[in-house]
């Protein structure tokens, strides 16, 4: 059995405490083989790994592991081809609005033009005196002092209010106008 103290990364010639080889070898276990190394102070031994073990790790990999390591790198490529497809492609458009994310900004801006048509009694000339984007999502047609035409435009669709159409026949209930799910 070879002693193996702790600091024997270190020096292996110092011993501890002044010992010598073979008093720290009848200290630890006696029916340990010559070739098993006493680890730490408690005195465990282990022995050397026999050599048919180790000649079944060193035989190479498992026949499973180029296989995986083959599909492993053709998934990469793929994935790589396809990224950059992505990337040269640009983002995806974006889907159409539904009628009810074409009612809801529709309505405020028929409230904003109502709420200039109760503080002047007349409807406005133009959207910027509303409080609306003048060149922007709206489109705004004066019919006469009380009336007037509002349209708004999302991605290509558009939807238009004539005042002469009561709102809640035209647009529903505010509630459920602006409630945030479109249960329709």
């Amino acid at each position: 059995m070879k002693y193996r103290p702790m600091n024997d990364a270190i020096d292996p010639e110092v011993l501890p405490g002044g010992f010598t080889y073979e008093q720290l070898e009848k200290e630890h276990d006696p029916n340990a083989p010559n070739d098993a190394y006493v680890i730490g102070e408690n005195g465990a031994s282990i022995q050397a790994p026999d050599a048919d073990s180790l000649s079944d790790q060193s035989s190479g990999p498992k026949p499973w592991v180029k296989p995986l390591a083959a599909l492993l790198g053709v998934l990469f490529v793929a994935l790589t081809v396809w990224n950059l497809h992505r990337v040269v492609q640009g983002p995806p458009p974006p889907p159409k609005p539904t009628p009810i994310q074409l009612k809801q900004p529709l309505y405020l801006g028929v409230m904003k033009i109502d709420a200039y048509r109760r503080s002047y009694g007349v409807v406005p000339d133009q959207l910027s005196d509303a409080g609306l984007p003048d060149p922007g999502p709206y489109t705004y047609q004066r019919l006469d002092q009380d009336h007037y035409q509002l349209a708004f435009t999302n991605q290509g669709e558009k939807l238009d209010y004539d005042s002469h159409v009561p709102k809640v026949s035209f647009f529903g209930s505010p509630k459920e106008l602006l409630s945030t799910g479109d249960s329709k």
